[in-house]
């Protein structure tokens, strides 16, 4: 079994409750070599107890498909916020449970890491060693296909739905045009505030890197926008090409395809590859880059190391280091930081995430919240986070930190605390 079967079946415990049954079964036997769907809900939610009936049809009819039974599996993650709710709601299930007596903050953690910010939430995940995702919106998609017909919904592929042409300010141009290019997706809308912030500044950037690497990249704007005037209006602002306003089917895949859930949204793709095929995604958040001027290492490949102010990329799937130091003054969070990234660089085939915090903007003040260090603004503090093991973590008592020290830190983090919640 790989690393990350082991990790995956870990996140839900050694045992899962099957109402079915009445028992309790190994996560292992349940799970191993199969699709999983994981379901987010509550019974205090009307959302969630007009879609669970209709869930509960579909799971039974693929369940009677013999070619299909022994293919998948389903775990209830649940929210509510009595176990004798949870026994109401879970009896009328048919699949296998967290059970309710499983840690609050491991049932937080699965919901941050499959991005259930509200409930329904459904995701459905591979059967292969690597547990990749396979669809984030599978309550969507169950409205869209309550008999599973077209289960697991494999989203289609870039080159599937990309269309054969764009906007450039001259008119249509065949995509193909740019195939040997890199290319940047912007999902953006006049609508949007932030959007109408970042443009500008998207813009300048455009500029200077078609003077860079112009016969590299090429940008487009994929709207939002509600009304194509709108569109019209806002794509006059910007430098760069458009998908056509029409291609509203195409703004939908692409979304769904990326995980685009809010915007604005910059990401990068390498060039069509040899033979043909998708696009492969290099990074998908790109605006740390931009906003930063620095267009040296194109085309961004994701460093190991972020400022937890700009953003956490992975905080909420991997382990992740964490040095704060928001009131050192420039010279120390200089030689901090750049310990931090000789620290990343080192340790980034492995499964670790890295990051600073020089500034208090961000998910600073949340995760200083979480390991109970809100208060203790003066000094270093290195924390070594672990949100997909249930939310535990570690505080070095060091406070004049070297290289030495934060890889002794990782090594021997000593005693584990629980996040709050």
């Amino acid at each position: 079994m790989s690393d990350k079967e082991t990790k995956f079946l870990a996140q839900f415990g050694d045992e899962l409750w099957s109402s079915s049954s009445g028992e309790m079964v190994k996560t292992a036997d349940a799970l191993t070599g199969k699709k999983v769907m994981i379901y987010f809900s509550a019974s205090w939610c009307p959302p969630c107890r007009r879609f669970t009936p209709m869930l509960i049809a579909m799971y039974n009819k693929l369940k009677e498909d013999p070619k299909r039974a022994d293919t998948f599996e389903l775990v209830f993650v649940s929210l509510d916020r009595s176990e004798s709710d949870y026994n109401d709601y879970t009896s009328k299930m048919p699949w296998k449970s967290v059970p309710y007596s499983a840690p609050e903050p491991m049932r937080r953690s699965l919901a941050m890491k499959y991005g259930a910010e509200g409930i329904p939430h459904l995701v459905v995940i591979d059967e292969t060693e690597d547990r990749n995702l396979i669809t984030s919106d599978g309550t969507g998609e169950v409205s869209l296909d309550p008999d599973g017909d077209n289960f697991p919904w494999k989203p289609k592929g870039f080159s599937e739905i990309f269309p054969k042409q764009f906007m450039t300010k001259q008119g249509l141009v065949d995509s193909s045009t740019i195939d040997k290019k890199h290319l940047m997706l912007y999902f953006s809308a006049h609508w949007c505030p932030p959007c109408r912030k970042f443009t500008p500044v998207l813009a300048e950037a455009y500029k200077k890197l078609m003077e860079e690497r112009g016969d590299e990249v090429e940008l487009l704007f994929v709207s939002s926008d509600r009304e194509e005037s709108s569109f019209q209006e806002y794509w006059g602002t910007m430098p760069f090409c458009a998908l056509p306003y029409e291609e509203r089917d195409a703004k939908m895949l692409l979304s769904k395809l990326y995980g685009v859930r809010g915007i604005p949204s910059l990401l990068i793709l390498g060039p069509v590859p040899e033979g043909g095929g998708d696009r492969p995604l290099i990074n998908d958040n790109l605006r740390a880059v931009i906003e930063s001027n620095d267009f040296s290492e194109f085309p961004f490949h994701p460093k190991p190391y972020q400022d937890l102010a700009v953003g956490a990329d992975g905080i909420n799937e991997h382990k992740s280091l964490v040095v704060f130091c928001e009131n050192e003054d420039d010279d120390e969070q200089k030689e901090l930081t750049d310990m931090v990234k000789t620290v990343a660089e080192k340790l980034k085939d492995t499964d670790m995430r890295f990051f600073y915090a020089t500034s208090p903007g961000g998910l600073v003040g949340a995760i200083r919240k979480v390991i109970k260090i809100e208060k203790k603004l003066d000094g270093v503090i290195m924390a070594l986070l672990d949100i997909p093991s249930g939310g535990g973590y570690h505080i070095s008592d060091e406070t004049d930190l070297t290289v030495e020290k934060i890889e002794e830190f990782l090594t021997n983090p000593g005693e584990r605390q629980q996040m709050t919640q």
